[in-house]
């Protein structure tokens, strides 16, 4: 049997593609509870034994058992749970968490809730439940109330789909379940998971940006006033229009435009072989942790920074200076797919067209071969400052530390040691 638990999604997994497969997935993992999965196991002996011999009547025994699954079967007729579900959690958290969900129940029906339980339904395969049978609930009566608290393991990054939670109830045997499903999609993003960096050396110098560029936070710098516009999370309140924000009767902030500022473009390489190892794989995640490591780091430090990803789709993230720079960041990554196909063609021409705007560039290889080679030095010639990091936990096709005295700055890190932590680039 596959490693899902009752509280899992089965739709789309290879085993359950049939009706009927997921019907009886379904019934032993729904319905039949631990109890009523070992009472099957000498109900359908006697039935076998009692259909071919009258020796020993065990056909008697057979009627007993029999009464009692139909008391069970029957009694979701009667006591399924009538209930009403009022769910809280958080919008996003990190990978290898645990996410804590409220849940608080309100008993609706006239016969009181009896060994109710709460559990999520239709989870995604990366997300485990710690209870897998749910959390129980005491015995309430009508109008009464109850708050219990979920915990659900995030094992992988990913932009998931919460399908909803269920309650259930075995009453009276223990042997079958009944129970009310609630279905509340609801979007939950699960960021990479990071250590924050110390220091980091960026040869970046202040640079002209044609048109400007509008950002919230202006502080200390010489700014041209563009406009008037709500006021959004993280804005400086020092910027607050207050004669505007009492004609609207909302919050209005002005807006400024920079034209000479800090910019450093971020590449992230997602290539990977057509069947990656478990290592490559391995070595991809911690490519992408080291970026949303750089990316909260230059975040601290106010940069203007370009995230630029290529796989199955091109990434081309650019953050100004307000609170919610990283945010933006972590959702790309989160999203991030690898692809078998180097994707810089795509990232080479958007760079290109604003490198005279950009003071440095940042590479997040997962290898140093002859491509990658040949697209930092292309940027170096372009009057880049360079900035290389290769994520692997084996050799590379070539040694990246021969082209260190051209390229500036080359280092390697494998998963291990980013798992533990870089203080420093």
């Amino acid at each position: 049997m596959p490693s899902f638990s009752a509280a899992k999604d089965t739709r789309g997994h290879s085993l359950f593609r049939s009706v009927v497969a997921r019907a009886l997935w379904r019934l032993f993992t729904w319905r039949l509870t631990s109890a009523g999965r070992w009472m099957l196991i000498p109900t359908l002996f006697l039935f076998a034994y009692a259909s071919t011999s009258l020796s020993m009547q065990a056909f008697i025994p057979f009627c007993y058992v029999m009464t009692l699954w139909f008391l069970a079967l029957m009694a979701p007729v009667f006591f399924r749970p009538s209930v009403k579900l009022t769910v809280r959690h958080a919008e996003h958290v990190f990978a290898g968490e645990t996410m804590l969900v409220e849940v608080e129940v309100q008993q609706l029906g006239r016969i009181g809730g009896h060994d109710l339980h709460v559990l999520p339904h239709g989870l995604p395969a990366s997300i485990d439940p710690l209870e897998g049978d749910g959390v129980p609930l005491p015995s309430l009566k009508r109008g009464a109330r109850a708050r219990v608290v979920l915990q659900l393991v995030c094992s992988h990054r990913g932009a998931f789909s919460m399908n909803g939670f269920r309650a259930e109830t075995d009453f009276p045997f223990g042997m079958y379940r009944s129970f009310t499903v609630f279905e509340r999609e609801q979007h939950l993003m699960v960021y990479p998971r990071f250590e924050p960096l110390l220091r980091m050396d960026i040869p970046a110098t202040r640079r002209y940006q044609p048109g400007g560029l509008a950002l919230a936070s202006t502080i200390g710098d010489s700014v041209e006033f563009v406009g008037n516009r709500e006021y959004r999370s993280g804005d400086n309140i020092r910027d607050i229009d207050w004669r505007a924000t009492a004609r609207s009767d909302k919050p209005i902030v002005r807006e400024y435009r920079e034209e000479y500022l800090l910019r450093v473009a971020v590449v992230l390489d997602t290539q990977l072989p057509i069947h990656p190892s478990a290592s490559e794989r391995q070595a991809f995640e911690s490519a992408i942790s080291v970026c949303a490591s750089i990316g909260d780091y230059l975040a601290r430090m106010e940069y203007v920074v370009d995230i630029l990803a290529a796989g199955p789709n091109l990434y081309h993230l650019q953050a100004g200076r307000h609170l919610a720079f990283i945010e933006q960041i972590l959702d790309i990554l989160a999203c991030v797919q690898s692809g078998t196909q180097d994707g810089f063609d795509g990232i080479e021409p958007e760079l290109r067209d604003s490198i005279d705007a950009i003071g440095s560039v940042i590479c997040i290889f997962t290898d140093w071969n002859e491509t990658r080679r040949k697209f930092a030095h292309t940027l170096r010639d372009l009057g880049a400052a360079m900035k290389v990091i290769v994520v692997r936990n084996g050799p590379c096709t070539l040694d990246p530390f021969a082209d260190e005295g051209r390229l500036g700055s080359v280092h390697k890190v494998t998963s291990a040691e980013v798992k533990a932590g870089i203080g420093m680039f």
